[in-house]
């Protein structure tokens, strides 16, 4: 028994200097971050592997950066798949491990940039791995709208992520489904009518950032509506 007694503080001593090698070890991987982000080489940051304490602050600044720096690879002329899942991943990481936010414009743009995120992964996936990623987009969308109600970004994100929703029922759309579908795509192309009359009398630098993919949402869903025979 004499033994045993021994080896236990060595395993609790052990596992906490492994803890602090692995907080130091994220130390100097969030410097390294800071200094590539300066150089503006995100390529770089964005193939780096993570390996620290979910929760700590460094943890969740280097989820944060990484995922910002995926989006910025993701948002380039060759775009991938590969890149937007990253944002997507890291960022989700990164907020939902985040428990206070100093500056609130900083945690409203984060979560902006995570619905761009899965909004451009739901676009080149199919099937399956759409579906899911659908659901992330809604869930995403309908948090930014939480923290930002009527915000230019918070009511397009979550327009689009609606239709997208329901324009995976319109092909065969039942009769006794068409109302609750209509009803709901009527209520989303007025919110983004409205938004886009008030936003237009009183410009504002994210709306003039949106204002493209506001049309196309708008035209997306007048054709849904009449795709469904709405009356």
């Amino acid at each position: 028994m004499q033994p045993m007694k021994a080896i236990k503080p060595f395993i609790i001593t052990a596992g906490i200097v492994g803890t602090l090698i692995l907080a130091g070890c994220a130390t100097l991987q969030l410097e390294r971050f800071h200094e590539h982000a300066k150089r503006g080489d995100d390529r770089w940051i964005a193939a780096q592997v993570i390996d620290c304490n979910p929760g700590s602050d460094v943890c969740n600044q280097l989820h944060l950066i990484k995922g910002a720096a995926c989006l910025r690879v993701a948002r380039s002329s060759h775009a991938s798949v590969e890149a937007y899942r990253c944002a997507a991943d890291e960022l989700t990481a990164g907020l939902a491990q985040q428990r206070s936010w100093s500056d609130p414009s900083v945690h409203r743009r984060l979560k902006e940039d995570l619905c761009e995120s899965l909004q451009g992964l739901y676009a080149r996936q199919r099937d399956d791995a759409a579906e899911t990623t659908l659901a992330r987009l809604v869930e995403a969308a309908e948090a930014l709208y939480q923290l930002a109600p009527e915000s230019i970004p918070a009511v397009y994100y979550l327009a689009h992520a609606r239709l997208r929703q329901l324009q995976r029922k319109l092909p065969g759309l039942a009769v006794f489904d068409r109302l609750p579908v209509c009803n709901r795509l009527k209520r989303t192309l007025m919110s983004v009518l409205t938004t886009m009359e008030t936003a237009e009398s009183t410009p504002s630098a994210d709306y003039q950032r949106l204002v493209a993919h506001y049309e196309r949402l708008a035209f997306e869903l007048g054709a849904a509506v009449a795709a469904a025979d709405c009356r």
